[in-house]
């Protein structure tokens, strides 16, 4: 059995988009980490509380990235993450950019407290986020410029999805996507 958590707006949306592509049976459970009540129920499952994480017959998986790597081997078929070893490569590295470039960008410029317990520190943190994220916003409109989908001509679930993630979260700080 499968349990989802996840968390909307956050960036469990990639793994939620993989686990639906995957067509595999499971049972979602949205947890808001800002709710303190929540938030200790749900460290008694992923003791970082962060999402996205997965219970797979009650054994803890959490990181988009080793979610995505865990339903593309599961689920091959699926199209997560291509399967050819080149491509499979290339596109484990743009997951990791995403989540560790991207997506950090964009964490310091909505939580900047994060990064900092300075308050005078906050406000240059969210402004350096924010500078660092358009970039990454440009790259991913240009990769698209040239081909249908972030691996070019076949669909990703994973690279996509992150796409899409990290698109949507431009949106929602009015980038001008």
């Amino acid at each position: 059995m499968i349990v989802f958590y996840y968390f909307y707006p956050g960036c469990s949306l990639v793994s939620h988009i993989a686990l639906e592509e995957s067509g595999l049976v499971y049972e979602p459970r949205v947890v808001d980490p800002k709710d303190p009540a929540q938030a200790a129920e749900y460290k008694k499952i992923n003791p970082r509380g962060t999402v996205p994480a997965m219970t797979i017959d009650g054994e803890l998986l959490t990181e988009n990235i080793a979610i995505l790597t865990y339903l593309a081997d599961r689920v091959p078929q699926a199209g997560i993450i291509p399967t050819g070893l080149m491509e499979r490569a290339q596109c484990m590295s743009l997951l990791a950019w995403s989540a560790s470039t991207a997506h950090i960008n964009f964490r310091r410029s909505r939580r900047p407290e994060r990064f900092s317990d300075d308050p005078a520190a906050v406000e240059s943190i969210r402004a350096s986020g924010r500078a660092a994220y358009w970039p990454n916003l440009e790259w991913i409109d240009q990769r698209l410029q040239k081909q249908d989908w972030m691996m070019g001509k076949v669909f990703s679930a994973a690279a996509d999805g992150y796409a899409l993630r990290l698109y949507d979260w431009g949106r929602i700080a009015k980038y001008p996507v």
